[in-house]
């Protein structure tokens, strides 16, 4: 049980975040280096999850590792593809 609420609650954390950078189209003040290790570490967590069988692990960072991609993405999309466009 403490495994379900504690992923529920780390998965919660991200949505937030995603929701505000869509709504304002900004992601310049989210740190490029959280996303990635946040992402990475997430990813790493399913997959010991899997190997393990735990369905607490793998459901919420199955949702978790969706939900820091997409930011992940937005972010790069926004703030690095931009520049370049901008240079060109």
């Amino acid at each position: 049980m403490i495994g379900y609420i504690a992923g529920t609650l780390t998965t919660i954390a991200f949505a937030p975040q995603l929701i505000k950078a869509l709504k304002t189209k900004s992601t310049k003040d989210i740190s490029l280096m959280m996303l990635l290790c946040s992402t990475t570490g997430m990813t790493f967590w399913l997959v010991h999850g899997l190997v393990i069988n735990d369905y607490a692990l793998i459901i919420a960072n199955s949702i978790s590792v969706i939900l820091a991609s997409a930011l992940l993405f937005y972010k790069i999309k926004k703030d690095y593809f931009r520049k370049q466009t901008d240079i060109i």
